[in-house]
C-alpha cells in the first residue's frame, strides 16, 4: 500500500494540459491493447521537485501496461487528429505546443542501462515515456530481464526513495510505494529503496547520482548507503561496467549544481577520484591526488568573493571549465597525462581540454609574471604579452596557476598574491590583450624598412611591434613607423 502525500500538486498551464491530453489519449482509443486497463504515472525527479517547490521541465511518464513505444505511437497518432487543441489551448494559456517526434533510446544492460525509453517534446516540457519495470535475474547472466512490473516493484528498483515517489494522473496525489519517500523529504535524506550495495552493484552510476542528488537538495546521505559508496568493488565496477560519457554526465551535472564543492568533496572522501577523473584504461592514474580537496577548496574560495579576482577572472561565467580545471590539479606537472585523463576519464570537451592543456603549458609563464608584478618587476609590455601568449583563455589560464599555487601556500597569500597581478591587468587595461591586433602588418612593417622579401624574422618582428604597442598604450601610427626604422636591424635579426 502506497502512502499519500497529504495535499494534491498545484500543476502548471502546460503540465495541466499535458495531463489533460494523455488522459483523452487513454480515452479515446480504447479499443488499442493495453489501454483499458492503462494507469498513468509521473515519476520520480519531477515528483520530488514539485514536492520541493521547484521547477522542473522534464516529465517521466510511467506506464502500467503498454511500452513506452507502444503508447509513444498510440500518442503521435491521437495528436495527428486532436493536436489542433491543444496547440490552440496552450496558445491562449501563452505557450507552445512545441510538439515533436518520438526518439527511442535503446536498453543497454551491458553499460547498466536497462530500460528502452522513449522520448519527446510537448507543450514545452521534455518527456520520457517508459513502462513500470522490475528486473528478473537468472544464473546464466549478470545483467537483468526487464519485465512489466507494479509500481511497487518499479519504485524499489530507483536509485533513492526521495526519487521513487509517483504522482497519479487520475487521482491527482502522490503515491509514496516504499513507503519511505515522503519521510526521507522531511527528513533531507538520502537512502536507498534497496539494500544498498545491491542498489550500486546493479547500477554504479547510481554512486554519482546520490552524490549530486546530495549536493543539490543539501540533504544527508544514510550512512549505511555511504559505506556501500565507499566500497572498492563498486568503485571497480564503476570503472568498468559504465561508459566514461555517462561519467562524464554526472559529473557535469555536479559542476554545473548550487553546490558543486560539496558534491566533488564527496567524490574525494569517498576516493572516488582516481575511478571518477582518471583514464580507466592507464596506469598514470596512481597520481598524488591530495591536492584535489585543497584546489577546490581554493575555487570555492574565489567563487565566494566578488573580488577583483572573480570579477576579472570570471570563473562562473563557464562554472564547469573552472571546476574541470580544479580538478586536474594534480595532474598539474604532467601535461600529457592531464589531457589524456580529462579526455578519457570524464569525456571533457575539446574546448575544455584545450584549456586545460595550455594553463598546465603556460603555468610558469603567469607564476613567474605574478611575482614580478608583485615585486614591481614587470612592466605593461611584459604583462601584455603574457597575456596574448595565453590567448583568449588567459583568465583560465590564471586560474589553474592560483589553484596550483593555493596548494603549495597559504590560500590568503596566494589570493593576495594574484589579487595584485589582476589588479594590475586591470589597471592598465590589459583585460583585452589576447585581441590585440597589430599596429602595423606585415607588409606595412616590410614596406617601412624597405625590404621587399619576407622571411621568418616577420613573425618575431610583428611580436616585437606589438610588445612596443603594448609599452605605449597612446602611440600612433606614425610613431610605431618611427620606432620600427630606428630598430630596423633588430627586427631584421628577428
Amino acid at each position: 500500500m502506497a502512502r499519500m502525500a497529504a495535499e494534491p500538486l498545484s500543476l502548471s498551464p502546460p503540465e495541466r494540459l499535458f495531463r489533460q491530453c494523455l488522459l483523452d489519449c487513454r480515452e479515446n482509443m480504447q479499443g488499442v491493447p493495453g489501454m483499458e486497463n492503462l494507469e498513468l504515472r509521473w515519476t520520480g525527479g519531477w515528483v520530488r521537485d514539485k514536492l520541493l517547490g521547484a521547477t522542473s521541465h522534464d516529465i517521466d511518464v510511467a506506464l502500467s501496461t503498454m511500452t513506452g513505444e507502444q503508447f509513444g505511437k498510440a500518442l503521435q497518432e491521437y495528436m495527428k487528429s486532436n493536436g489542433t487543441k491543444y496547440e490552440e489551448e496552450a496558445k491562449r494559456e501563452g505557450f507552445t505546443s512545441d510538439i515533436k517526434d518520438l526518439h527511442k533510446i535503446k536498453a543497454n544492460p551491458e553499460k547498466s542501462k536497462n530500460l528502452e525509453t522513449i522520448t519527446t517534446r510537448m507543450f514545452g516540457l521534455d518527456v520520457d515515456l517508459v513502462n513500470l519495470r522490475k528486473e528478473v535475474y537468472n544464473e546464466s547472466s549478470r545483467n537483468p530481464q526487464m519485465e512489466f512490473g507494479t509500481p511497487q516493484e518499479d519504485a524499489v528498483r530507483r536509485d533513492a526513495c526521495v526519487n521513487a515517489l509517483f504522482y497519479n494522473l487520475d487521482t491527482q496525489k502522490v503515491e509514496d510505494f516504499t513507503g519511505r519517500g515522503l519521510q526521507d523529504m522531511e527528513a533531507k535524506l538520502i537512502r536507498t529503496p534497496l539494500a544498498p550495495y545491491q542498489t550500486f552493484v546493479d547500477d554504479p552510476l547510481r554512486v554519482l547520482r546520490l552524490i549530486r542528488f546530495a549536493a543539490r537538495l543539501d540533504y544527508t546521505i544514510q550512512d549505511d548507503a555511504l559505506q556501500a559508496m565507499a566500497d572498492p568493488r563498486i568503485h571497480e565496477a564503476l570503472r568498468m561496467k559504465i561508459s566514461r560519457e555517462r561519467v562524464g554526465v554526472e559529473v557535469g551535472k555536479i559542476m554545473t549544481g548550487p553546490n558543486a564543492f560539496s558534491g566533488l568533496t564527496r567524490i574525494y572522501d569517498l576516493d572516488l577520484y582516481v575511478t571518477v577523473f582518471g583514464d580507466p584504461s592507464s596506469n598514470l592514474n596512481q597520481v598524488d591526488n591530495s591536492s584535489f580537496p585543497v584546489a577546490l577548496d581554493a575555487l570555492r574560495q574565489v567563487l565566494d568573493h566578488a573580488s577583483a579576482l572573480s570579477l576579472v577572472l570570471k570563473p562562473k561565467d563557464d562554472i564547469t571549465t573552472a571546476w574541470t580545471l580544479a580538478a586536474y590539479v594534480p595532474y598539474a606537472d604532467d601535461e600529457a597525462a592531464a589531457l589524456n585523463a580529462a579526455r578519457e576519464g570524464i569525456k571533457a570537451t575539446n574546448v575544455i581540454s584545450k584549456t586545460l592543456s595550455d594553463a598546465i603549458t603556460n603555468r610558469d609563464r603567469i607564476r613567474n609574471s605574478v611575482h614580478k608584478v608583485n615585486n614591481q618587476e614587470a612592466g605593461r609590455a611584459d604583462v601584455g604579452m603574457l597575456l596574448r601568449g595565453c590567448g583568449k583563455s588567459w583568465r583560465f589560464h590564471v586560474l589553474y596557476s592560483l589553484l596550483c599555487d593555493a596548494t603549495k601556500d597559504s590560500f590568503e597569500e596566494v589570493n593576495k598574491s594574484y589579487s595584485t597581478f589582476v589588479q594590475y591587468v586591470q589597471a592598465q587595461d590589459l583585460e583585452g590583450a589576447a585581441e590585440i591586433k597589430p599596429i602595423l602588418n606585415g607588409n606595412e612593417i616590410k614596406k617601412t624598412m624597405d625590404i621587399s622579401k619576407a622571411g621568418s624574422w616577420i613573425k618575431t618582428a610583428t611580436e616585437m611591434v606589438v610588445r612596443w604597442q603594448f609599452a605605449h598604450p597612446e602611440g600612433t601610427t606614425e610613431e610605431a613607423v618611427e620606432w620600427i626604422r630606428q630598430h630596423k636591424d633588430e627586427l631584421q635579426a628577428g
